[in-house]
């Protein structure tokens, strides 16, 4: 039967205990690092993704047509969940890359959300001017109220084609710039799924109908009641 350990022998035990405790303590703070890390970018991945896919989606929309400005709302929804996920993961295990996708999907989010305005606001133009020329095929009774009335019309047609060509000339230059944090994101994730250059430049020949669309019925309000 043995006897008692040694102070030595307690030592040396309690010493190697000691270390096992450390030694399993770094191995699951590296593997906890190294899954943090996976899922930071996993998710800034799925983000890029995601963002992609609503921006090619996009490109099937006509502005200015009934449903397209509701569709666009809810991507760009969806994407402020998908952004509020990543920003939710550990960014600092690769701030790099989370900053990259970050920066792709807010750009992507505001070219929806513009996208969205300028469909609004191209029907809104359409809307008012309508009602002026409704308006002003009624030449019965042409008064102080029939004048007031058209006056009033005129301003608010030409109130809502101006919010169209806005809407319409910042969605181009969001388009435009599109490329920068496209190439931002391709230099740390080679392969993230982005749109095409063809693609980029088939949504800005959409912003600039949408614009020309709207100086065509600045034009046609000009020649109806003019200033």
């Amino acid at each position: 039967m043995r006897g008692p350990l040694s102070v030595a022998a307690r030592r040396t035990l309690l010493f190697g205990s000691l270390v096992a405790a450390v030694v399993l303590a770094v191995a699951g703070a590296f593997l906890y690092g190294a899954k943090k890390t996976r899922d930071l970018e996993s998710s800034a991945t799925a983000c890029a993704a995601r963002a992609t896919e609503q921006l090619r989606a996009a490109s099937g929309l006509a502005l200015g047509a009934p449903q397209t400005e509701g569709a666009l709302r809810a991507a760009g929804d969806e994407l402020e969940r998908r952004l509020a996920a990543l920003r939710a993961e550990d960014m600092a295990r690769n701030r790099p890359l989370a900053q990259a996708a970050e920066l792709y999907a807010v750009d992507v989010q505001a070219i929806l959300r513009n996208q969205a305005d300028t469909s609004r606001a191209l029907i809104a133009s359409g809307a008012s001017r309508r009602a002026l020329e409704a308006h002003l095929r009624n030449a019965a009774g042409r008064g102080a109220g029939w004048i007031q009335r058209a006056l009033a019309l005129k301003t608010r047609a030409e109130r809502d084609n101006f919010d169209a060509r806005t809407s319409a000339e910042a969605l181009e230059g969001l388009l435009k710039a599109h490329r920068d944090s496209q190439d931002k994101l391709r230099a740390l994730a080679p392969r993230a799924p982005l749109i095409e250059e063809a693609e980029r430049q088939k949504l800005q020949q959409a912003a600039k109908d949408a614009l020309q669309r709207a100086e065509d019925d600045l034009q046609r309000l000009r020649r109806l009641l003019p200033s």
